[in-house]
């Protein structure tokens, strides 16, 4: 069967279309090597700009500490020898009471025992005639009560006699009054054997109605000791009435630490804000309680909130500080060069230029620092990093 003209037209214009399309669809498809790997070529990175700020810079030690009243030691009594009849508590402090200076701890046979501020502690009775570092120390707590015990010297004389006596008197006591020569008699034989050891008689102070603490006023944090006791060994533990912030920091951060540094308290979450200073550090790690990795240390706190005790609170110690506002970036953007130098890479006209600096106090990310030979300036542009985009 033969083609007609008309049908044999249609058959090679069709073959024409095929294979023009067959050409364009090749043309898409086929691509050469540098095409593709034109096209499969990762994006060129793009640098991160950052500005140059104006700033303080603070280099810190945030970490977190417990309110607590100050460390506990226990109060106790010394015999007197004036006193040989059978000793019995019979009254004692409530707990959390607040014992200042001159006040009655408690009574012992009916006999009132007084806290005093001092270093040394009671080890003797104290009347006329005696002399030592206990009796000056005896007259500069009388002088703070304003019971006048005349000249502060290291001799009980009248005047501080008259000025022990007044002490009994406020507090609702009689004073024990002995003669020299029931001193003589009761007074232990060592007694003759330091000078300035023998009370001629008069006013006396027992041994067993005083206490000296370093530290006052205290609060009381337990009884140990009952009504009906006899006053042996601590009979109440107490603690400085001033609440202290106790915690720990890393071995390198209690480098940085001394005593005198301000702390900054604050705790949004208790609604607790308040400011102190660093009280102790220690010289190793593992002690008062703390791991052999971290190092114990206290600070005051002014003004205390109430919520502060046992709370656990943020807190922060500055360490050191740029004077007021400079020039920072982020640490990120400073390089270090071959030679040693520091260096940020500074945009110019879209252009990295290289500027010499010199960095400084660093903190939260920033770097205070300095460029002698540049006119950097707060608002350039500082490369920081790069993305691909």
């Amino acid at each position: 069967m033969t083609l007609t003209r008309k049908k044999l037209a249609i058959i090679v214009l069709a073959a024409v279309v095929l294979s023009a399309l067959a050409t364009g669809l090749a043309s898409v498809l086929i691509r050469s090597p540098a095409e593709v790997a034109a096209r499969t070529a990762a994006p060129q990175p793009t640098p991160i700009l950052v500005p140059v700020e104006k700033r303080r810079i603070e280099t810190k030690v945030v970490s977190r500490a417990t309110g607590e009243y100050g460390s506990p030691r226990g109060l106790t009594v010394t015999r007197s020898a004036l006193k040989t009849g059978p000793r019995v508590i019979t009254t004692t402090p409530k707990v959390g009471a607040t014992l200042d200076e001159g006040a009655v701890v408690m009574t012992v046979s009916g006999r009132p025992v007084f806290l005093f501020s001092g270093a040394q502690p009671a080890y003797r009775d104290l009347g006329p005639g005696v002399r030592g570092a206990d009796v000056a120390q005896l007259e500069k707590a009388l002088a703070r009560l304003n019971l006048r015990p005349g000249r502060i010297d290291d001799v009980y004389d009248a005047a501080t006699g008259q000025a022990v006596e007044a002490l009994y008197r406020r507090a609702g006591f009689a004073p024990i009054v002995a003669p020299g020569p029931v001193l003589s008699r009761a007074e232990p034989l060592e007694t003759g054997l330091v000078a300035g050891g023998r009370s001629s008689g008069g006013v006396q102070l027992p041994a067993d109605e005083m206490i000296f603490e370093p530290v006052v006023p205290l609060r009381v944090s337990e009884v140990k000791a009952g009504l009906g006791a006899e006053p042996q060994g601590p009979l109440i533990t107490a603690t400085d009435s001033t609440v202290a912030l106790n915690g720990s920091l890393t071995i390198d951060e209690a480098r940085l630490v001394k005593p005198g540094m301000e702390v900054r308290i604050d705790e949004p979450t208790l609604g607790i804000t308040a400011h102190g200073s660093v009280v102790e550090v220690a010289d190793r790690p593992g002690t008062d309680e703390v791991d052999g990795f971290h190092v114990f240390f206290s600070a005051s706190v002014d003004n205390p909130p109430p919520t502060l005790v046992g709370s656990s609170v943020r807190m922060t110690i500055p360490v050191s500080s740029t004077q007021g506002d400079v020039l920072a970036v982020p640490v990120s953007a400073v390089s270090l060069e071959p030679d040693g130098s520091s260096s940020v890479r500074r945009s110019v006209n879209g252009k990295p230029e290289l500027v010499a600096v010199q960095p400084g106090v660093s903190s939260d990310g920033y770097v205070a620092v300095t460029a002698p030979s540049s006119d950097l300036k707060a608002g350039d542009l500082v490369v920081v990093g790069t993305e691909r985009r």
